[in-house]
């Protein structure tokens, strides 16, 4: 009887996770095991070295030498953790780091003041001066000469995408846009007017008429001309990160960029599918690999 029953359990469990694909209430649900992935799938102890660049304890970022030193790479990952800009910590995605690190790449991973605490305008703030304080890194550790790769993942991938288009507020900054050598957004919050309307999304930029809705909204600072290299993956059914939010920003940059625009829609995908090349030999990580040989072939 209990066989039986457990067996039911099972079914009907299931059935609401195929029915309930595309929703919140999946992706939360599914949350448990993501972060059972990350438990299971930790790459033990790795070196870093962490650098503070304000008074606040988010404000820092760590560094992660390569641990493959034979094939040493011409560039850097600086990679955005997700996490709604409000829970998370790059301590917490070590995984992503050890891929990286794994495959001879410096890697940075910048943390930030968060939600609810702090809004667009700080958050932006933190993005900006972590920027600068790790290039000043990178020229104390002999980088100097390396460009950089940005990517994120969910909010994360917002904060790459912010950095990597705005160029006005690079130019304030006198960064030249040519550091930059390619863009990886997994999941990521690209257009603001097209997410679902949740509170998270009002605390982050406000209500859709708040001058900084516009400027937290990655879309916004695409130009006529877009030439930056870029991968770009996301779930049809993303629960958290509407996937419409994603296909606008495909179709306007698709407009823009007719090479190095490269864009994985995970047909039936969710949002942690979208990161799942940490955990799994699959096709995701198959295409970012390829991809960063991509970038390194043509640095």
């Amino acid at each position: 009887m209990l066989i039986y029953l457990f067996l039911i359990v099972i079914v009907v469990v299931l059935l609401a996770g195929w029915f309930l694909r595309g929703t919140l209430l999946h992706e939360l649900l599914h949350l448990p095991v993501y972060h059972y992935h990350l438990h299971k799938n930790h790459p033990g102890p790795i070196s870093f070295t962490r650098h503070s660049f304000g008074d606040h304890g988010r404000q820092y970022f760590l560094h992660f030498p390569p641990t493959d030193r034979t094939v040493e790479r011409k560039q850097v990952i600086i990679f955005y953790h997700g996490g709604g800009w409000s829970l998370g910590s790059p301590e917490m995605f070590k995984i992503n780091a050890a891929f990286f690190a794994s495959r001879g790449y410096h890697v940075f991973m910048p943390s930030y003041r968060r939600l609810p605490f702090f809004r667009y305008p700080e958050i932006r703030e933190d993005l900006n001066t972590g920027f600068t304080e790790i290039l000043q890194c990178m020229k104390k550790e002999g980088l100097g000469n390396h460009k950089v790769i940005l990517g994120g993942m969910s909010a994360g991938g917002n904060l790459a995408a912010l950095l990597a288009y705005d160029r006005a507020g690079l130019k304030a900054k006198n960064i030249d846009y040519a550091i930059f050598s390619g863009l990886i957004l997994m999941g990521a919050v690209l257009d603001l007017s097209l997410m679902q309307a949740t509170p998270l999304r009002w605390l982050y930029a406000g209500s859709s008429a708040h001058p900084d809705f516009a400027k937290a909204s990655p879309i916004t600072y695409l130009e006529e001309k877009e030439t930056l290299p870029v991968l770009i993956i996301h779930g049809t059914h993303d629960g958290l990160v509407a996937y419409r939010s994603a296909e606008a920003f495909i179709k306007k940059i698709s407009a823009r960029q007719t090479e190095n625009l490269t864009i994985k829609i995970l047909s039936g995908g969710t949002h942690l599918d979208a990161g799942s090349w940490n955990f799994f030999d699959n096709d995701l990580r198959k295409l970012l690999v390829k991809w960063l040989e991509d970038r390194e072939a043509s640095s």
